[in-house]
């Protein structure tokens, strides 16, 4: 190889590389997402089988993604029933 064939030559490889790189990030960064996501729907899965029958819940889920999922589980009589002031 010349000179002159292996600036682009080169050239060519690290831009490829680059964008190999580029690529791999993102299916990580997806990956490592979809992971997290999947633990948080099992958490939750679980702590809805834990409350106890005659409760209430309140969910208040933000996301777009500033995350924030709040659940407010009221558990047993109240005092009050839905439908009765």
């Amino acid at each position: 190889m010349t000179v002159d064939t292996a600036t682009p030559a080169v050239t060519i490889v690290a831009i490829v590389v680059g964008q190999v790189c580029a690529l791999l990030s993102l299916w990580l960064r997806l990956r490592w997402r979809a992971q997290q996501e999947r633990e948080q729907r099992q958490y939750l899965a679980r702590t809805i089988e834990a409350v106890p029958g005659g409760s209430r819940m309140k969910v208040d889920e933000q996301r777009s993604d500033g995350h924030r999922l709040r659940i407010e589980i009221i558990c047993g009589s109240t005092g009050t029933q839905e439908g009765r002031g």
